[in-house]
Order: structure tokens, then sequence, then C-alpha cells
């Protein structure tokens, strides 16, 4: 809470770009049109859908990186900027998309599994980012190291992980239960929402990757 303006300005451009797509996606009213005028509304605007959508993904895999960097920047009381984090995050975006892919395929493949096996993959693997930015492994042994080093603490992440995750889902659900999922507004306090859930979830992945090195 004492850093929420700072990493609420590291989290802004996702949620722009995120809120963007979202307005993009209700202005063409794709629901109440035939198959035939949906795919040809999405061909009208396919340049800048792809430009948002590319956009999402590079910022969306910065952040997994430079949230954590950011999360040591302040700890140590050092002086780099969000906007510095995101950027150094940058610099090792292919090893942060190719785990972020097997991440999202992992917890992916869980939450098909009726949700709760996708929280605790998410869990067991989320400190991915971690070993790339800090010791330059790549995407599957940054993967690896994350659930041997979990194994210890997997329950308490599993229950912490399904509180922040299921936070999302539910204020989800009750916006479709009330008809407000495709509101504009709604939609950009679920990105809101999302990341608020998110930031707490990161710094508790930092938080055990730092206690553990101390440790050892």
């Amino acid at each position: 809470m004492r850093h929420f303006g700072y990493l609420s300005v590291l989290c802004i451009p996702i949620i722009v770009i995120e809120a963007s797509l979202a307005n993009l996606f209700i202005s063409l009213n794709i629901g109440n049109m035939s198959d035939s005028a949906a795919l040809e509304a999405l061909t009208n605007i396919f340049i800048p859908l792809l430009i948002l959508v590319v956009l999402s993904l590079i910022l969306s895999v910065a952040l997994s990186g430079g949230s954590m960097i950011a999360f040591r920047s302040l700890s140590l009381g050092t002086s780099i900027s969000p906007y510095q984090a995101l950027y150094v995050a940058l610099k090792k975006f292919f090893p942060l998309l190719w785990g972020n892919l097997l991440h999202s395929l992992a917890y992916g493949i869980g939450f098909i599994m009726l949700i709760f096996p996708g929280f605790y993959l998410f869990a067991r693997l989320g400190l991915f980012p971690l070993y790339i930015m800090f010791e330059d492994k790549g995407a599957m042994d940054s993967l690896s190291d994350s659930w041997t080093v979990t194994d210890e603490f997997g329950m308490k992440l599993f229950v912490l992980t399904s509180v922040f995750l299921g936070i999302q889902i539910f204020f989800g659900l009750m916006g479709s239960i009330i008809s407000l999922d495709l509101e504009l507004w709604f939609l950009i306090l679920a990105t809101i929402v999302k990341y608020v859930t998110l930031m707490p979830l990161f710094y508790l992945f930092y938080s055990l990757y730092e206690s553990v090195k101390t440790n050892q």
C-alpha cells in the first residue's frame, strides 16, 4: 500500500491497452451481427486490432519481469522508475515470452480440470520471471526451479493464489450475472481489479524468492 502510486504507474500502460481493446470490441457490437457481418467488421479494423493485441502481449510480458525489478528496487531503496523497470524486462523479452506461454499453458490446462489445479500450477510455477530476470536462466530452467523451490510452500501458495485469482473470477462472474460484462466502464474496472490483485501475488512470489536466496 505504501508504494501503491508507483505500482499503479507500472501497470497503467497495460491497463490502457487492454481497456482500448475492450472498447474496440464493444464499439463493433459483434453480438448483434451475423457471422459474415462480424467477420467483415473485424476485417475493417484488422490493423488497429493487430497493433493493440501485439502491444498487449509485449506489455504483459514486460510486466511479469518488470514488476520483479520494481520490487527489488523498492526493497533496496534504489531510484529506478516504473518505466525503467519495464525497459529492463523488455531486454529479456523472449525468455519471458516463452516462460509466460508455458506458464499460461500449464495453468490453463489446470483450469480445465475444475479450476483449482490451475490455481495450484499458477502458484508452483509463478517464480519463473525471477530466475529469468535475476539469474539469466532460460524459460524451462526457470519453471523447473520455481517448481522445486515452491515444493515446501505449495499448499500455502495454493491458498493465497486461489484468493487473489478467485477475486478476479468472482468479479467477472458477478458482471456476467447482472449483464454488465459488455459495459465499457465495467471492463475497465475489471482490468483494474485484475492488476490490483496480481501485484500482491507477484510480490508474494518475489518475497519467497528473496527469502529462499537469503536462507541459502
